[in-house]
């Protein structure tokens, strides 16, 4: 079932340059996709409306339920990492629904690529795109002019649009996002180190007890925090106030994306424990199953954060 598709959206081409590729058909294209690819103008209906969420990360994908989950089966197999949020009854067509779809880390990397094929392009564009577009726009402009600039111009735009505020601020914030869309409760600290790709901060913390360790939190505990941008998980350790090991924390994550406020990710629910002194062991297996089994992921995401739990165990038992 071949679905005719009206995509008004921050990622229009590289969404245009994929379906056209995979034989999806385009309604009703904007001018400036008519002039990047080649099209003539359209009237013939559309079957799905592909819109931007309105925080830009991610789609809403608006028509039958079928050709919905079949769309969203297709991005989860050519894009690896997007998750659908939800689905609700659309309020204007009672055959129709709409799906709220996150496009984390790897996605918004190949969607880059895509749109290069057909336009110049930087790295980390869509995510630019979210942060700061004006800036993007003129940085993208100067490479028109002088594309052998490309290496300064993309170094030179990330620091100026994330590092240098993630910096000037000194507080990171990590915007973890569960696979409902909802983030978790804040996760704040102070900032000890930061360079092209690479985040650590200090938390502190009040009375309870640590996840996955299971165990108690003293007066004085504080934890680390060390980000590494597009990897798979994110490492905590918890240390007593005397700086002695209490345990590590590795969430399996979408990969990090950094942001002048800290990071962002979506949580895979998989984790790897390893208390002070003792064997690693892997923690919400089961989670990760249903997430793939009920579609919310797909199983190339799946296969993937196991993966990355593999791994990490191998290396905690060297």
């Amino acid at each position: 079932m071949s679905s005719r598709l009206k995509i008004r959206s921050i990622y229009a081409t590289a969404l245009t340059r994929l379906t056209l590729d995979a034989g999806y058909l385009i309604a009703d294209p904007s001018s400036k996709i008519r002039d990047r690819f080649g099209l003539q103008p359209s009237v013939e209906p559309h079957d799905l409306l592909i819109q931007d969420r309105e925080d830009l990360q991610g789609l809403e994908v608006s028509g039958e339920p079928e050709r919905v989950c079949q769309f969203l089966t297709f991005l989860q197999e050519k894009l690896v990492d997007p998750v659908l949020l939800e689905i609700i009854p659309s309020e204007d067509d009672e055959a129709s629904v709409i799906a709220s779809i996150e496009l984390p880390g790897a996605a918004k990397e190949i969607l880059d690529f895509l749109r290069l094929s057909i336009t110049p392009t930087l790295y980390r564009h869509h995510r630019l795109r979210i942060i700061d577009s004006k800036a993007l726009d003129h940085a993208e402009k100067r490479l028109c002019e002088d594309p052998e600039r490309r290496e300064a111009i993309e170094k030179q735009l990330f620091r100026d649009s994330v590092l240098l505020p993630l910096e000037k601020s000194g507080v990171v914030r990590l915007e973890h996002m569960r696979p409902s869309g909802k983030a978790m409760r804040p996760r704040e600290g102070l900032l000890i180190s930061l360079d092209d790709n690479n985040l650590r901060f200090r938390r502190t913390f009040s009375q309870g007890r640590y996840d996955g360790l299971d165990l108690p939190i003293g007066n004085g505990d504080y934890g680390i925090t060390e980000i590494r941008e597009g990897e798979w998980y994110v490492k905590h350790s918890y240390h007593n106030r005397d700086g002695t090991l209490i345990g590590e924390y590795f969430n399996i994550n979408t990969p990090v994306e950094l942001y002048p406020y800290g990071a962002r990710y979506l949580d895979l629910e998989v984790d790897v424990i390893r208390r002070a002194g003792e064997s690693p062991f892997l923690i919400d297996r089961e989670k990760l199953t249903l997430l793939s089994r009920q579609g919310f992921i797909g199983t190339a995401l799946e296969a993937r954060a196991m993966q990355v739990a593999d791994s990490i165990m191998q290396s905690l038992h060297q």
